[in-house]
């Protein structure tokens, strides 16, 4: 197995108190520290996604996360609203 080194990355938030859904990126450079990043409170802001990097050796490996939850303002349809726990929210 290989040995990777320097891992680093970025959370991406989507501001949701601006009509253009602003992308706010904050740095993180452990697990820890990524953890903390991802879920403590934002007021106005909504996980879009995380970016993990590594270097092993001159090469960069990255692993990106995505999450349909930040749908950038696409609506919720009306027949799912009350359709039960967790639809709709």
């Amino acid at each position: 197995m290989s040995e990777f080194t320097e891992g680093v990355g970025h959370a991406v938030f989507v501001r949701t108190d601006v009509p253009g859904y602003e992308e706010v990126k904050v740095a993180f450079g452990s697990l820890e520290e990524m953890v903390s990043v991802c879920t403590s409170p934002k007021p106005a802001l909504m996980l879009e996604k995380v970016v993990v990097r590594a270097t092993e050796g001159e090469s960069v490996v990255s692993l990106m996360l995505g999450y349909i939850a930040s749908s950038r303002g696409r609506r919720v349809p009306v027949e799912t609203k009350d359709a039960g726990p967790g639809l709709g929210t």
